[in-house]
Parts: structure tokens; sequence; C-alpha cells
């Protein structure tokens, strides 16, 4: 048995040193790209180049999942840079991939690793369900439970197929806290998202300046539907890599948030004017999504901002600088798509606005008559396609707080208002419990940056889809990482290396 095992763990390392070391730099990376190379050539001239991305794809597939498993650290940030990209393949072929699957399956394995690796890891002890943030958590995952045995639902279908993402944000929630777990590492992990935000907005704008690629265009026109949704005001809304502009505009808007607060407290010259710049290109991105609820997350992120440091200069000057901003963007005498699309988000004439007002009220009486709601997955498109002959099927909710509502009832929605008041205490009550400035900046920008993002469910469904989701739900775990930094500094606990 001790054989068979020294063994395993021998060839575990020899792979590793011929695969990832040297990054198939060895004899046996350049048999095997070589192999890869005269299978990619056969089918091709055989007119199966769609196989030959199955296989390449099912062999990155098989060293990511190693990567997940033994190295967890590389792997977690490999799988949010697949979740940047899991759409983009999908427009270049024409075809529908489950790479959104293959996410769900790396979150599994890349647990199953951390847990794994986290044995032997000193600095990942800590309290995370002790907290808060942790507890709410549970109470709503109580409340999902709940929801599978509602009376009003039809299939459990779509309970079944929520339930499965549902489950990957909790895991990557812990996963995050387990690997996060130096101040090295949380500072690599912000700048990380930052860089990852940072081109998914430059590619958007370089949508905007110089036009979508042929195949994104023909992806867009195979469906006359979604591109009448896009084609607005005479341009196309872009999208970036993600799956549509909601997420684009979400992720662009909370985390321009995020860099200027960042960039108004930062000491350094040349780091103050990156994050400015990075700001710039973030909020252009948000702008050409088209997304008009995403004209608020900056003003809201700065809101709460002054409000938590009203006593710094620098924060009254930025509530001028964004008063003035907001202006300009108001009532600039400026005729532009991109700012008419931004402005009409405060126009009362509006008609969509008015439509989703008057559906509200039409709908009122259903949520207070069915306080757990109409089942998960029971309105919009996800009733069509999950409980077709349910009543609220089809009912347009465009508003992730009324999908809440007729989903999982006014009960639902009230523990999930209660847990996001929670995430928002929890950050203002750490900012002024913190010692370190350092940590205390990176507290009030995260809390800034996620209050940006609650803000638009008034209107929209703007928590749920990747990669924003792993941010939101990766952050909220990092809090109480943070104030065991603060904590450590404070005692002068110094940290092991970790693995």
């Amino acid at each position: 048995m001790g054989s068979t095992g020294h063994t395993t763990f021998g060839l575990r390392n020899w792979l590793g040193r011929e695969i990832l070391a040297k990054r198939l730099g060895s004899p046996l990376g350049i048999i095997v790209l070589s192999l890869i190379a005269v299978a990619a050539a056969f089918l091709a001239a055989k007119g199966l180049a769609v196989l030959t991305f199955a296989i390449v794809g099912m062999l990155i597939g098989c060293l990511v999942v190693y990567c997940c498993i033994f190295y967890p650290l590389k792997a977690y940030y490999l799988v949010i840079v697949i979740a940047f990209f899991a759409f983009y393949p999908n427009r270049i072929l024409d075809k529908e991939l489950p790479i959104s699957t293959f996410i769900e399956i790396l979150v599994l394995f890349l647990f199953i690793g951390t847990y794994w690796k986290g044995k032997a890891d000193i600095n990942h002890k800590g309290h995370l369900l002790g907290t808060a943030i942790s507890i709410f958590l549970v109470i709503n995952i109580l409340f999902f439970i709940v929801e599978l045995f509602n009376p009003s639902m039809g299939t459990p279908a779509g309970w079944f197929f929520n339930s499965k993402r549902y489950s990957v944000y909790i895991l990557f929630y812990v996963i995050s806290y387990r690997l996060i777990n130096t101040p090295d590492r949380f500072r690599y992990f912000l700048k990380f998202w930052v860089i990852m935000s940072f081109i998914t907005a430059a590619y958007g704008c370089y949508q905007q300046w110089f036009g979508l690629l042929p195949f994104e265009l023909n992806y867009l026109r195979n469906d006359p539907h979604e591109f009448a949704l896009l084609f607005q005001g005479g341009v196309i809304r872009k999208f970036s890599f993600l799956d549509g502009v909601v997420t684009f505009g979400n992720l662009s808007g909370s985390m321009a948030v995020l860099t200027v607060i960042l960039a108004m407290n930062e000491k350094v010259k040349k780091r103050k004017r990156q994050l400015f710049f990075i700001t710039w290109i973030l909020f252009l991105g948000m702008s050409y999504s088209g997304t008009r609820t995403t004209t608020i997350m900056m003003p809201a992120g700065i809101a709460l901002y002054v409000l938590t440091t009203l006593r710094n200069k620098a924060t009254l000057l930025t509530m001028f600088v964004t008063i003035m901003a907001v202006m300009f963007v108001m009532f600039a005498p400026i005729d532009n798509p991109t700012l008419n699309r931004m402005r009409s988000t405060f126009d009362s004439k509006d008609e969509s606005l008015n439509v989703r007002e008057m559906n509200r009220h039409f709908i009122q009486p259903y949520i207070h008559a069915h306080p757990l709601g109409g089942g998960v997955a029971t309105s919009g498109v996800e009733g069509t396609r999950f409980n077709p002959t349910h009543p609220l099927a089809g009912f347009p909710p465009d508003s992730g707080l009324l999908k809440l509502a007729l989903d999982m009832g006014w009960l639902g929605l009230a523990i999930t208002m209660l847990f996001y008041l929670v995430i928002l205490y929890t950050g203002i009550q750490y900012y002024f419990r913190l010692r370190s400035p350092e940590y205390r900046k990176y507290t009030v920008a995260i809390t800034a940056c996620l209050f940006s993002i609650m803000v638009t469910l008034y209107a929209q469904v703007s928590i749920g889809q990747i990669p924003n989701a792993f941010f939101f739900y990766a952050v909220i775990a990092l809090y109480k990482r943070m104030l065991e930094f603060d904590e450590r500094e404070r005692l002068g606990i110094p940290y092991l290396p970790s693995l």
C-alpha cells in the first residue's frame, strides 16, 4: 500500500513538473502538442474542425481539473478567467457550448482541492460561519429549500436548475475565504479583478469605436429578437466578452465605483493616475452597454462613500466632482446616442419605463396573496422554459426585486433584502472597526461597489450572472479576512508560507 501511494505521488509530481512547471516545454509536452497538431490537421481536412475544438477543449478541461485539485490557487484565477470568456466561444463558433456547466464542475473540484490543501495550511484558519453575513446566507439557503415544497410551483425543474447555480456561488464564497488567506493574496485578488474588468471594458470600447467583428454581427443577426433589443437609438449596445449588455454594464459600473474610490485614496501618484484611467475606461464601457439603470451606479456608490467618510476633505471634493459630472451628463447640449439613452433613465415620459410601472401595479395583488410566491423559476423567460402553464410564465419582471417577489414571495424578498442590508452594515461596521488605513480603504471601496450593484436590482436582475456573481460572493467572504488581517498585524502574528 505504501509503495502504491509513493508511486502515485511520484507520478503526480512528474506530470506536474513536465506539463505545468515546464509549460509543455518538456519532451512529454512536445509529444502531446505534436499529436494534437496532427489530429487537428487530419480532422480539419475531413471537414470536422468542430471535433478538433471538442478534443482540445476536453484536454484543456482535464488539465484545469487537475489544477483545481492539486494547485487550487492557480486554478481559482483560471476559473475566473474562463468565467469572463465563457460566452465568447459561442459567438465565434455560432454554437451553444456548455461552458457554464463546465465552470460549475470546476468550482466543485476547486472546493475539493481547497479542502484537501487547506488542512495543511495554517493561514486558512478562521471563523467564517460565525459572521452575520454567513448566518443570513444560511437563512437564505434554508428558505430556498422551503421553496421546493411551494404548493404554487408546478414542476420543480426550475428549482433544481437554480439550486445548482446557487450551490456553486455558495461554494465560491467558501473557496474565496479559504484561498485568499494572506494580505498579499488579497491585494493580488483585487488587482486581478480590476485588470480583468479593465480588459473587458476596453474590448467594449473597441466594439463601440471600431464596430463589432463579423462573427459577432452574425451571431446577433441569427436571433432577430435579441438584435432588436440591442439595436437602440441607431447604435448597437455593446456587450464585450460577456453574455449580454446587462452583465457588461453592471460589471463596468460597479468596478468603476471601486477603482475611483481606490484612486482617491491612493498616495502614489503613478498608481493614482492608472486607477483614474481605468475608471474612465470602465465608465465608458458602462455607457456603451446602453443599460440605463447603470447610470445610477456611480452616484449611488459615491453617495455611500461620502456618507461613510464625510469628515475626509477628499470626500467633499469627490462629492462636488460627482455632482458636476452628473449635471453634465443630464443637461449638456450634446446630441449623442449614448448620452441620450443615459438621460432617458430619469425620463418619466419614457414608454418602456411606464410599461414596467404598469406591470408592477398589475401584479401586486398576486404578490400579496402568495407569501411564498409562485415558485422558483416560474416568472419571465424561466417560467416559459420550466413552467409554461404557470400563471406567471412569460410575465416580464424587468427587476431583480420584482422577480424575487414573484418567484419567492414577499417573505423571500424580505429575507433577501435583510441579507443585503447585513452586507452593507458589515462593511460599514468593519470600516470603523479596522485600524489599518489600507484595509479601511479596501473595505469602504468594496462596500460602495456592492451598494451600487444592489441599487440596480430595482430595474434589473443584476446579481446572479457570471463573472459578476463570483466577485459578489468572494468579497462578502473577504470582509472577514480583512478583519483578521488587521487583528493579526496589531498582535504581530506573522503569516507562514501558504500552499
